[in-house]
């Protein structure tokens, strides 16, 4: 099964954002999103989560289009983490537990199992000792662990994930981007996160895609995805992103 968007189009009144994007997730894979403020990285994310409706072109899920499902079906193919983590009136463990909403009637309350599930999640994300903690207690970084612990407990094969680290020190984005790669090794999650900088697709993805004037554009995980990747972040951010003799990515501006 993969999770597929086939040449969408999308606008904001009369701005598009994107235009005839096509792109394909597949299990195992951990797939990174570039591009600069306003690219569309966002709303392509929410196209293929289902939170936005596509305009034109389509987004399946196996052969399924995505728009047919039930929500319920939506949200158990491909789980969406945004870019804010809102500190809501709730504690770690009963935000974490709303992921179990996909599997449950309506009004139905959670068992043994899913709050079992649930301590297993937070053990993971290294949360547990945070559990009874109000989300409007901790820091934001941690409200993002959370929310990542949420998008676990949907047990969906597909995960989204709109600048994850973006509240994170040095020390947790590495670990959490480390964290993405396992689950996309050891339980076949297709993984797409959307990040600014670019070093961090050099280090952990197996693909990216650039976003830019409303296309998209695909590099390949090989030696060459450096100097591959310069040619297409250059279009947008100009001359001065240098992918450097060291294999990482600088901002060398000339010095007049």
């Amino acid at each position: 099964m993969t999770l597929r968007a086939e040449r969408v189009c999308y606008a904001y009144g009369t701005a598009p954002v994107l235009a005839d994007c096509s792109l394909t997730l597949r299990p195992g894979e951990l797939v990174f999103l570039l591009g600069v403020n306003g690219a569309g990285k966002s709303t392509l994310l929410k196209l293929l989560a289902g939170v936005l409706d596509v305009q034109q072109g389509a987004v399946y899920c196996g052969d399924e289009a995505l728009h047919r499902m039930p929500p319920r079906q939506r949200a158990r193919c491909a789980a969406y983490l945004p870019q804010f983590t809102p500190a809501v009136g709730m504690t770690v463990e009963e935000y974490v537990l709303l992921g179990a909403v996909p599997y449950l009637s309506f009004g139905a309350v959670p068992g043994r199992g899913w709050r079992a599930r649930v301590a297993a999640v937070l053990s993971e994300m290294e949360l547990s000792a945070l559990a009874g903690c109000g989300m409007g207690e901790i820091s934001g970084g941690e409200r993002q662990r959370a929310a990542l612990a949420q998008v676990l407990l949907t047990q969906a094969p597909f995960l989204l994930l709109d600048e994850p680290t973006a509240h994170l020190d040095v020390r947790r984005q590495h670990e959490f981007l480390q964290r993405l790669r396992g689950l996309s090794a050891q339980q076949g999650k297709g993984i797409l996160v959307s990040v600014h900088d670019p070093n961090l697709a050099l280090r952990y993805a197996e693909r990216v895609a650039v976003l830019s004037e409303g296309g998209l554009q695909e590099v390949a995980c090989a030696p060459t995805m450096g100097p591959e990747l310069e040619t297409r972040l250059r279009r947008s951010y100009g001359a001065a992103l240098r992918y450097t003799t060291g294999e990482l990515f600088d901002w060398i501006e000339e010095r007049g």
